[in-house]
This record gives structure tokens, C-alpha cells and sequence, in this order.
């Protein structure tokens, strides 16, 4: 059994730092039981978060009937309004799962409970669909152009907008470190184990058994390194006769293809076509640093990682490369240029059953370049998570340089070729909703405007008419 859990998800009637609120009587709940994830990174849009606990009961009451009914802690909501509405849940964590059997589950709650304890993580809900209208904040007024003219004249300013959420459905719930909602951070409260006693004595036998094989383990972890039944033949380049999307061979171990072809245009570029940038030293070596066992021997190798989006822009190399350090390495490979374009070929490091196979079964890829002594340089190439289409498909607009004093310092772009259809999609941001609503704003205008336009010109016209057909009949009067 896991460790036990109760929280507000999100506050009704309150507004985000970056423009939003929940109108009250608008959220409803999916089937239970829901998700609760956790972001390890700050990723937008809660891309890359893994399932740490589920949410078994959920409901909505205010803090008052909230604490009254057992969904939290009086002492976990001091200083809340009694009259506050929310979302509340209840549920359990995966820590009772078996470290041998998932580690890597055990490992992410293990440090989830951690960061809950010291106050660092607060939940963030997710709706799987939802309506809103933008309104004048703190108000469901929906914003007019005559509207926002009243309170230029009243105040010299231009109002604060923010999007109403008048319909939703909440269907998971995810930890971050900074949650939309600051009011969620302090009331997630971990309980203590129905059976403490006997889970104190599992718990000790356990560690005591990592303490007999801990220097095993570590001996292990030194000495082992990558898997030593490859062969160096996996890492030569492959003879391809054209450009060939990244190929997970799942029977041999192998993976293989290119992650840009020399006539790919980047799509961040408008009116010109700017490609994959040659490698100044011929041989990679800022991708190909890592040192790789086969059975001839130690080989030079880069990383293909998995999980989230790229390292931000406006990091230089050895930032960019400590982000990826964080993310899980799916495969070994060697980068090399052909005929077509860059080239990957290596070895896979997942377990078939893993479940970042699903991410780069998608074949989705790119490239991250960054500036280096011997110039642009491949540092690292990251299989895309699922998400928000700008920053999980190739060939689709996503952030795509970065400059200091005119020179590209920077690029990141899913240049790869792709087998399967690309996949529609529209991203959605908090901080866009300003902008947004003034440029609705501005073409429900444009369009009222022509309107009326035409609505004078047909005006005049008619009277045109009717003051011609009076003069032919010789008489004064308008017909």
C-alpha cells in the first residue's frame, strides 16, 4: 500500500499569475480514478510528466465544508478564506512499488515525497477539454471594443484581461514546482501509512538489503558502464540509398537513419533556406564525446535522449548539455555525413517494454546545435515527447535560433525526416491571451468597420437614385 494523500488540485474563482480563472459551477470531474503526475522538468504545458500516484476521490466544496468533511487539514488551509471553492482530491502515491522490479517508478516518488515535504511542489490541474471567454479581470464581463474604450476614458489605461474558464473537465492532476495556482502549494498534505509499524519494518528490511549489496552495486556501476555485448560494426555508418528516417530495429538492438538532409530547409526561417550546418572538424567530436565498451574495445559515441523539449536557446553548450544530462538516454550512436544529410547510427539502450519506446517508436527527432570552439556544432539529438505540436513535430514552426551580436549561437530544429503523416495540432498558452483577445479584438473591428463601410455606401447609393428618378419625373421630392 502507498502513502496517502490529500490536496487542493485548483482554486474556483481565482486568477493565475498568467491570466486565467475558473468560473464557479464550470469545472467538472472526470471518472475516477485520474492521474497524478510530476513534472521533473519545467517544461510548458506539463510536457514529460510521469504518473507518480493516482487521484481516487475527487469533489468540490469550499475550504469551510472541505475541512468539515475531511479533505484536508484546518491547519493546511490557515489563512484561506472559508468561502474559497476548489477542487479536492484524495489519493495514494506508488511508493509501494518493488525497487527491483521499478526502479526507476520507485526512484521518481521517492523524490516526489521528498520535494512534497519541503514545501517545493503544488499541483496543477489538467482539463482535457474546455470553453472560455476573455473578460475584464476579476469580472465576467466579456471584453468589447466599447468596453475597453469606457475604461480608456476613465482611467488613461488599458484594462487587464484574462480568460474565463466557463466549462472544463478535470482529468488528471500534475506536481510542479511552480503551479498556476499559488493557493495549491501549501494544502497537499502526505498521511501517514494505515499499518505504520508494518511498513517501517519492510521498509528497514529493504534497506537493509540495499546496505548488503550496495558495495556490489557500486563495483557494478563502476565497472560495467553500457553494454558490452555490442560490436563496433553497429556504430559504422550505414550505406542508406536515400534519406531514411531515425529506424528503431528492436530485434537486433540497432538504430540507424538521419536527423536532417542537406536540402531541409529549417522551418523557423520565413523567404529563405537556411540547413543542417556541416560539422567544421569532420568527425563530430562534440557529439561523439562519450566513451562507449564493445567487445574491440572503447569507442567515442554521442546520445540520442528522450523526454520533453530541447535545452532553452539561451544556454551555451555546457548549459544545453547539463539539461540533457537530466533526460534518459535511449541510444548510443555515432554521427557521421553522407551523400543525403547527418547520420546516426548505434545501439538501443532501452528495454523493449520500456515505456519511452512508444516516444521514440514516433521516429520523431532533432537536432541541437550550439556554438563551440570549431564553431555550430551538434552537441546532442533528443527523440521529441508528445505535446504541443510546435515543440513535438518535425517540420512544424518551434523555436529555432538564438543570437548575441548578430551571430547564431544557437539552433534547434526537427529537421528529421518522417515516414508518417504529420499530425495537426494547436498549442495553447497562458501568456498568449492578451495577446489573442486584442487581435480578435482588432478584426471584429476591421470587420464591423467594413461594414458599416458598405452599409453608407448602399446608403448613398439608393439616395442617388431615388434623387435622379425625382428629377427625370420633374419633381422635387426624392421618390
Amino acid at each position: 500500500m502507498g502513502t496517502k494523500f490529500q490536496t487542493m488540485l485548483a482554486p474556483i474563482g481565482v486568477s493565475t499569475g498568467d491570466g486565467r480563472r475558473f468560473k464557479s459551477g464550470a469545472i467538472s470531474l472526470a471518472d475516477l480514478p485520474m492521474p497524478y503526475e510530476w513534472a521533473r522538468t519545467r517544461e510548458g504545458g506539463h510536457d514529460g510528466a510521469v504518473a507518480v500516484g493516482a487521484v481516487q476521490e475527487a469533489t468540490i466544496a469550499t475550504v469551510t465544508q472541505a475541512v468539515k468533511d475531511g479533505w484536508i487539514s484546518s491547519a493546511a488551509v490557515k489563512g484561506l478564506p472559508g468561502t474559497l471553492e476548489a477542487v479536492w482530491a484524495r489519493g495514494e502515491l506508488f511508493d509501494g512499488v518493488s525497487r527491483e522490479e521499478m526502479p526507476r517508478l520507485a526512484e521518481d516518488v521517492a523524490e516526489v515525497m521528498h520535494l512534497i515535504g519541503a514545501g517545493t511542489l503544488g499541483p496543477s490541474v489538467d482539463l482535457d477539454s474546455f470553453e472560455g471567454v476573455p473578460v475584464i479581470e476579476g469580472t465576467d464581463e466579456e471584453v468589447t471594443w466599447d468596453r475597453i474604450e469606457e475604461i480608456l476614458e476613465e482611467t488613461g489605461e488599458e484594462p487587464k484581461i484574462e480568460l474565463l474558464i466557463t466549462q472544463g473537465r478535470v482529468r488528471a492532476a500534475t506536481l510542479v514546482s511552480i503551479p498556476a495556482f499559488a493557493e495549491t502549494s501549501r494544502p497537499l498534505e502526505l498521511l501517514e501509512a494505515e499499518d505504520t509499524e508494518s511498513a517501517d519494518a519492510e521498509h528497514r528490511a529493504e534497506l537493509d538489503e540495499l546496505a548488503a549489496q550496495a558495495e556490489h552495486a557500486l563495483v557494478a556501476s563502476v565497472t560495467t558502464g553500457p553494454q558490452t555485448g555490442r560490436s563496433v560494426i553497429e556504430f559504422d555508418m550505414p550505406v542508406l540509398t536515400g534519406p531514411t528516417p531515425i529506424t528503431w530495429d528492436w530485434e537486433t538492438g540497432r538504430v540507424y537513419g538521419h536527423i536532417a538532409t542537406w536540402q531541409t530547409c529549417h522551418v523557423g526561417y520565413a523567404e529563405v533556406c537556411v540547413t543542417a550546418p556541416r560539422d567544421e572538424t569532420g568527425d563530430y567530436s562534440w557529439f561523439n564525446r562519450y566513451p562507449v565498451e564493445t567487445q574491440e574495445g572503447v569507442i567515442w559515441a554521442g546520445r540520442l535522449t528522450v523526454g520533453g523539449r530541447h535545452a532553452g536557446l539561451e544556454l551555451a553548450s555546457d548549459g544545453a548539455i547539463n539539461v540533457y544530462d537530466d533526460k534518459t538516454v535511449a541510444a548510443y550512436v555515432r554521427a557521421y555525413e553522407d551523400e543525403y544529410g547527418i547520420v546516426l547510427a548505434g545501439t538501443i539502450e532501452l528495454a523493449a517494454d520500456s515505456p519511452d519506446r512508444a516516444i521514440v517508436d514516433r521516429r520523431r527527432v532533432s537536432g541541437d546545435w550550439r556554438e563551440t570552439a570549431d564553431g555550430l556544432s551538434l552537441i546532442e539529438v533528443l527523440a521529441l515527447s508528445p505535446g504541443p505540436r510546435a515543440h513535438s513535430e518535425p517540420g512544424f514552426p518551434i523555436p529555432g535560433t538564438f543570437s548575441r551580436s548578430g551571430r547564431q549561437v544557437a539552433l534547434t530544429a526537427a529537421l528529421g525526416p518522417v515516414a508518417e503523416a504529420q499530425v495537426q495540432g494547436s498549442m495553447f498558452r497562458g501568456s498568449d491571451i492578451k495577446a489573442a483577445v486584442w487581435a480578435a479584438l482588432a478584426e471584429d473591428r476591421a470587420a464591423q468597420a467594413a461594414r458599416s463601410a458598405l452599409s453608407a455606401d448602399l446608403s448613398n447609393h439608393a439616395h442617388a437614385e431615388r434623387a435622379a428618378l425625382a428629377a427625370a419625373l420633374g419633381t422635387t421630392e426624392e421618390v
